[in-house]
């Protein structure tokens, strides 16, 4: 698993969750936004070794809703959907567990923070045995 397939994993569930009218970036855009939309960016992301060749690993992610409201109303229904993000379907069908979330306004723009933990394996490259060796005196 690698962080592009959380992101992937986020945007197909916030898709699915607001429709083709929202659009969702994980690139900056310099020009040419259209809003509303979304941003996925990550903030943080750690490895922390555990016993053997297993692995835990943190994404922290914030996305940012630029809804172009003024309307309290709105920022709260756009929030409330949010926490949905909760549970993510990765495209290989795996399933991700959100922790620690949170929601901020801020100018207009409406922050959620969210954290995936997952675990993963390093496969550990075996020396390759030494074959038959035959050694002859002179």
């Amino acid at each position: 698993m690698k962080t592009n397939d959380i992101i992937n994993g986020v945007s197909i569930k916030i898709n699915e969750l607001f429709g083709e009218d929202y659009k969702i970036y994980i690139n900056s855009v310099k020009q040419g936004l259209e809003e509303p939309c979304f941003f996925i960016k990550i903030l943080s992301s750690n490895k922390k070794k555990l016993i053997g060749n297993r692995y835990q690993n943190e994404c922290n992610l914030v996305i940012h809703s630029m809804l172009n409201e003024t309307n309290i109303e709105k920022y709260n229904d756009i929030s409330d959907k949010l926490y949905e993000l909760e549970y993510i379907t990765l495209l290989d069908g795996d399933m991700l567990k959100g922790f620690n979330m949170s929601i901020e306004v801020s100018d207009n723009v409406l922050l959620f923070f969210i954290t995936y933990k997952y675990f993963t394996y390093k496969n550990e490259v075996k020396d390759s045995e030494m074959e038959d060796l035959t050694i002859k005196e002179i």
